[in-house]
């Protein structure tokens, strides 16, 4: 692979290819696209790691996005920095243009996520898992894996290229570098080298795209069905990683599920000069807390740019395995890995989190009943007399254009998954509510 296909500036649908004006290149025009999407604003309202929290100082998807976004950016500016002083960058490509491709990568990494995070992609996952025959036995092998491995992930790869999110073909017809470095898992769920963690990139249905994505980037294939990775998605997860696993633990401390020192322990032996005075002195701690965290991000920078640029030549030739961060010098790969596992013991299994998460489940479990329902319908349906009143009414809220007469199941379900993993949190639960006549 070469840095001249990777950043390639052409777009998803037009095969335009210009970098664009200085100061707004086609890539800043990328992120501009997307925080301005609709897509982008439900984020505001659906679960990053606390469900539906009463505190609006916790984290939502939408903040969190942000600040990954930021992150990335930063990681983008100061490695185009290097490989421009090194030579390797495209003449055409300034420093500046890869921080905002990894900018506008970061900032929709989580957007095809559905509502009460990764306890409704598991919920999706099981409701195909365990549907009768009749709703899944049409579904080839590599469909039913879809929907059974349902990954937002793919989602987001969907709502980004999916003509339903724009006029034309391409959808928000993003540029193919920041569509590349947006895909963390570039196979399908049928073609995936690891599918006992159940992530991949794109739907059958979109993995088309994924190949014309992959082409125009030069992505090497590694399987019919699977591409190595970009290589600015290390940038983009190891801003997630940094983002998650540090502030997960501070919107514990925020909700009092965790004390303020065990933070603080984590993060001091990681901070190697002297703390100033007024911290000693400082009681409040929000204010510490952010004082820490300038620290560690500052050191994390500097870490993680010296191994990517370290490690140029196996990222460009598709060897490099692994994550980012476990190849970043000083301790920073051991206090993200500390903070993911205090995180996952103490945080993430609290019990008021799992009593909403099991709620998560039998909501999902009712929507998804009444709108599959509707797609089997619809599927089996030769006219629109044949639709049953009911599975009319709900057709019309998802939108009767979406569904027309005799689609193909597989089709349907993938515009019933569009319409439930764009709900947030609170509109998917009071919709189950009425649904389901309040019972949840």
């Amino acid at each position: 692979m070469n840095w001249q296909k990777l950043l390639s500036p052409a777009r998803l649908g037009t095969r335009h290819s210009s970098v664009g004006a200085f100061g707004r290149s086609d890539f800043h025009k990328d992120y501009d696209r997307i925080i301005f999407s609709a897509a982008f604003r439900r984020l505001q309202r659906k679960t990053q790691v606390h469900p539906l929290p009463e505190n609006d100082n916790v984290h939502t998807r939408l903040t969190h996005s942000l600040e990954v976004s930021c992150i990335g950016r930063s990681l983008g500016l100061m490695v185009g920095h290097r490989l421009h002083e090194n030579g390797s960058l495209p003449a055409s490509i300034e420093p500046d243009h890869m921080a905002a491709i990894v900018q506008a990568a970061a900032l929709s990494h989580d957007i095809g996520n559905p509502p009460f995070g990764h306890a409704g992609e598991y919920a999706i996952r099981q409701w195909f898992e365990d549907a009768a025959p009749e709703y899944t036995s049409s579904l080839s092998p590599e469909q039913f894996a879809d929907l059974t491995t349902y990954e937002g992930n793919a989602q987001g790869f969907r709502l980004l290229t999916n003509k339903r999110t724009g006029l034309y073909d391409g959808g928000m017809r993003l540029t193919y570098a920041t569509l590349a470095s947006f895909i963390k898992y570039p196979w399908s769920a049928a073609g995936s080298p690891f599918p006992q963690k159940k992530k991949f990139g794109a739907f059958q249905k979109e993995f088309a795209l994924l190949e014309e994505v992959a082409e125009a980037t030069g992505l090497i294939r590694t399987h019919a069905q699977a591409f190595c990775r970009h290589p600015l998605v290390y940038l983009v997860e190891a801003a997630d990683d940094v983002c998650y696993a540090l502030i997960d633990i501070e919107d514990g401390v925020e909700l009092e599920l965790v004390d303020f020192t065990v933070l603080e322990n984590m993060l001091l032996p990681c901070i190697s000069e002297d703390l100033p005075a007024d911290y000693h002195r400082e009681t409040n701690i929000s204010r510490k807390i952010s004082f820490l965290r300038g620290k560690i991000i500052t050191g994390l920078l500097d870490a993680l740019v010296d191994a990517f640029v370290a490690n140029e030549e196996a990222l460009l030739t598709g060897e490099w395995k692994g994550e980012l961060l476990a190849s970043a010098n000083g301790p920073y790969n051991e206090l993200i890995t500390t903070a993911k596992s205090f995180s996952e013991k103490q945080i993430i299994l609290n019990r008021r989190k799992v009593q909403i998460e099991v709620g998560a489940f039998a909501h999902l479990e009712t929507l998804l009943d009444t709108f599959c329902r509707t797609a089997f319908d619809v599927h089996h349906a030769t006219s629109d007399a044949d639709i049953p009143y009911r599975a009319g009414r709900v057709r019309e809220l998802i939108g009767t254009d979406a569904m027309p007469i005799g689609a193909s199941l597989y089709d349907l379900y993938l515009v019933i998954l569009d319409y439930v993993s764009g709900m947030t949190d609170d509109f998917a639960a009071r919709l189950a509510r009425d649904i389901g006549g309040g019972q949840h």
